[in-house]
């Protein structure tokens, strides 16, 4: 900036101002010259110097004046919020920290009176899921999630550029869908003190994989993308475009960001870590392509992820961002800290003699918000990653073929959590039976438009694999294992039945109770649990439910959106507020939002689903690509889902009011898993072709088929082989079962070489042969569907055991006589069946 200039900026400040300040004031004017070059490139060359200056300081006044407004309405919204979260965590019974975790994480035990961060960031990416199902629709992978459908991403990607012509009205109608939801999301995040601006070309976050784009080097990647690029974009600020060598040098300076994951730069000896949330949107878009063909095509070549996946984590960044800044403030990681500080130090004085215990409490919180936060670490080293990552979907693929069985058990949680939130669960059960009705593809769309079962959509597999599979062969294996094994349908059809039954339940108590207070004392302090309001409940009664089959009073998210605003005018002046479209439209989707959060609260706890806490506490936080983060992660691989059920029933019943609440919901919980899994430890043995066991108490081995039928209930199946041998029926030690499939799997590789070398050696008949073919068979791809399985053995894999190793059937049929009281109706030597001896149940 030339002298006369930088003397008339601080004439205009009326002081000096620093270098860094002049600075940046040069480059902010130098911006706004490019952006107006590039906005009309005709009319700029035609002003003159001064006249190009003079419109880019007008801009950047403007933007300076705006920024103003905008720190001062953060200020404002800083101090509003740091006292709200002082009086929602003083005062609690639990202690301050125990209140700041509710904040942070869902926890639902019943108490307070607190809406997390988790729970908002989920109904916010829930609501807009729901309005975007047309994407799906058009957008599914085929063949159980295989192969992504290339000519409706095209065809999609092209109406985002807005070439309608010739494109389906259904794709078009999904495109335009997906933009409004996108600018909806943008809108959120500004109203709540974020920054985004509106560009007028975009259409879709561009996804860049770190490793494509190092390992093909600066050149490479500048040479593959330059004609990929829109030149118009890239100007000077003379209006002149961008030369040959001047993109060159800019791609280069992008490569380096992008293959570093943006670690070039770092400020050595600066300050590290995440900035304001509210300004994380707010970075000026550097790559600019030319156009649909242009973005998918650079999305094969660069990207490492479907372009629905791209859309999901965007939608859901976005959520997780809305609702930070929303209940923590625009600097939310600021206000946590002060939030911990602050706890940490009333309870060391309270308690000086413990205060190393609350530390202790305050690093474990720090972790829990790190996590909710997304604040995730780089990975250390890539190939162990992406190996652990390989690993663990290859045993989703080969282990998982029988959960949908295993899963049954749900329907214990489904009834004990029904029972809380005083429901039929007959009712549930109907509306199970009614969403499995494969012709009624409308159920499922209002389900959806609801937003109801969300995650099974899209194809989250948190519950018992991992988050947001990609797009690699091995997880490609792992999705489609769960769709072709039933899993992810079943699972949907639960979590819809409950989410209809409990939409269907409050809507009934807002036709006939007229404020939160006067509902029953357990019907309020469940809905108070999740932070709904007084407000909340007069927008719902002022919602017109709806009529789902033999649901009559559903009450929906489009419902309270179709409240019109002279209906909630006598709500905002109850309130204080002066009525407004603005104020009604906040008061709609406060309610909506609560609606949806305290509905997907609850079916995460009828079809239990690992939470934040859980997922944290079980190896979710620790750092990628790292020895021990591969092994803690390979550890709970299976375990998260079961351990989630006892933790959070088990905490949901000792948290009951009274001794006789805690004492009921307990025995009820053992009582109901327990028969529920005595129903899928004999559906077990059927599918296997196996007499059902023995479950009279009063016999031999009575008692712990029971014990067994227990841990099967909490989805601990393999551990009740325990109780009959040293090892579960695929030779997996306790101490390999207890250190995850992926440690079974290595004992299981080393008793096929290092043991079998061990017998040979001690003259011993190895069965070599057998043991190697039902070593290849259990860890074969979705050869282990359980409606497969029991066929696939009689048809090929008994005789060809039997044929290598003459007289390993017979071996096999011992022992499990002998270890597990097992009996066969459908003989895996000869292949004779008869029908299963019934009268063993009973001990007849």
């Amino acid at each position: 900036m030339r002298a006369r200039c930088i003397q008339a900026v601080q004439q205009a400040a009326g002081r000096t101002m620093t270098q860094a300040e002049i600075k940046g004031i040069e480059d902010r004017i130098s911006r706004h010259m490019r952006q107006l070059a590039r906005k009309d490139p005709a009319a700029w060359s035609q002003m003159s110097q001064a006249q190009q200056m003079d419109a880019a300081a007008k801009e950047a006044v403007t933007e300076l004046t705006f920024e103003a407004q905008q720190q001062k309405f953060r200020l404002e919204r800083t101090i509003l919020t740091k006292d709200r979260l002082d009086r929602e965590t003083s005062g609690w019974a639990g202690g301050r920290m125990d209140a700041i975790k509710r904040k942070v994480a869902s926890v639902t035990d019943g108490k307070g009176s607190f809406r997390s961060i988790e729970t908002l960031a989920t109904a916010i990416r829930a609501d807009a899921l729901r309005r975007i199902q047309d994407v799906f629709d058009q957008l599914d992978p085929r063949m159980f999630g295989l192969f992504e459908n290339n000519d409706g991403v095209i065809a999609f990607t092209r109406a985002l550029y807005g070439q309608r012509n010739g494109i389906d009205p259904k794709i078009v109608k999904a495109a335009e869908g997906w933009l409004e939801v996108a600018d909806s999301m943008r809108e959120q995040f500004n109203n709540v003190g974020g920054k985004i601006g509106k560009l007028e070309d975009w259409v879709m976050p561009q996804h860049h994989s770190q490793i494509k784009v190092a390992k093909a080097g600066a050149d490479k990647w500048a040479q593959d993308i330059m004609p990929l690029l829109d030149r118009s974009k890239y100007v000077n600020e003379d209006g002149s475009f961008f030369t040959d060598p001047q993109m060159e040098q800019f791609l280069r300076a992008a490569w380096e960001t992008i293959a570093t994951n943006g670690m070039n730069k770092i400020q050595p000896g600066g300050v590290m870590g995440s900035g304001m949330k509210a300004n994380s949107h707010s970075q000026h878009r550097q790559i600019h392509l030319a156009g649909p063909d242009a973005f998918v095509k650079y999305g094969q070549e660069y990207g490492d992820q479907p372009l629905l996946k791209t859309m999901v984590d965007h939608i859901g960044g976005m959520a997780r961002d809305i609702a930070m800044v929303e209940e923590f403030g625009p600097n939310p990681d600021r206000m946590f800290e002060y939030l911990r500080d602050q706890s940490l130090k009333e309870a060391a004085i309270a308690e000086p003699l413990r205060s190393g215990y609350h530390q202790e409490q305050a690093v474990k919180l720090t972790n829990l918000w790190k996590f909710s936060a997304g604040h995730s670490q780089p990975v250390a080293r890539e190939w162990l990653a992406r190996t652990g990552d390989a690993l663990r979907n290859f045993l989703v693929s080969t282990r998982l073929g029988g959960a949908v069985i295993s899963s049954i058990a749900d329907e214990g949680t489904i009834a004990i959590t029904a029972k809380v939130n005083d429901m039929s669960y007959m009712k549930v059960f109907a509306n199970e039976l009614r969403a499995m009705n494969l012709t009624n593809g409308e159920e499922l769309r209002q389900a959806r438009r609801a937003g109801l079962a969300m995650d099974t959509m899209i194809g989250d597999l948190n519950r018992w694999g991992q988050d947001n599979l990609g797009s690699t062969v091995t997880s490609k294996l792992a999705h489609a294992t769960m769709r072709a094994s039933g899993m992810n349908a079943i699972t949907d059809v639960r979590r819809r039945a409950f989410g209809v039954t409990m939409m269907d339940s409050i809507g009934h108590l807002t036709r006939n109770v007229d404020s939160l207070a006067k509902l029953d004392e357990h019907d309020n302090r469940i809905l108070l649990s999740k932070g709904v309001t007084d407000e909340d409940w007069l927008v719902w009664r002022a919602a017109q439910p709806e009529k789902w089959g033999g649901n009559d009073t559903v009450l929906t998210p489009d419902a309270i959106y179709a409240v019109s605003d002279a209906d909630l005018a006598p709500i905002l002046r109850s309130v204080g507020l002066t009525p407004s479209p603005q104020a009604a439209a906040a008061l709609r989707r406060n309610a909506a939002l609560r609606l949806i959060g305290a509905v997907s609260e609850e079916i995460d706890m009828a079809v239990v689903t690992p939470k934040n806490i859980e997922r944290e506490m079980f190896g979710g936080g620790l750092q990628r690509g790292t020895w021990k983060g591969e092994l803690m992660r390979s550890v709970f691989l299976f375990k998260t889902t079961p351990l989630a059920v006892v933790l959070r029933h088990w905490k949901r019943g000792l948290a009951q009011p009274t001794r006789a609440g805690k004492a009921a919901y307990i025995a009820s919980l053992i009582a109901t898993t327990t028969v529920v899994g005595a129903f899928t430890l004999q559906l077990k043995e059927l599918i296997a072709g196996r007499d059902p066991k023995n479950l009279n108490p009063f016999e031999e081995g009575g008692v712990k088929n029971w014990v067994q039928a227990f841990l099967n209930g909490g989805s601990f199946g393999i551990y009740g082989d325990f109780l009959f041998s040293g090892t579960t029926r695929h030779e997996s030690s306790p101490l390999g079962a207890a250190l995850g499939p992926v440690a079974s799997l290595v004992e299981q590789m080393f008793n096929l070489t290092q043991g079998n070398i061990v017998q040979a050696a001690q003259g011993k008949d190895t069965k070599f042969g057998a043991e190697l073919i039902r070593f290849g068979k259990q860890n074969i791809p979705m050869a282990n569907l359980w409606y497969a399985k029991t066929a696939l053995d009689q048809m090929i894999f008994n005789d060809l055991q039997e044929y290598v190793s003459p007289g390993y059937l017979s071996k096999m049929k011992r022992r499990m006589e002998k270890e597990f009281g097992s009996s066969y109706y459908w003989d895996p030597k000869t292949g004779d069946i008869r029908a299963p001896d019934v009268g063993r149940m009973f001990g007849q």
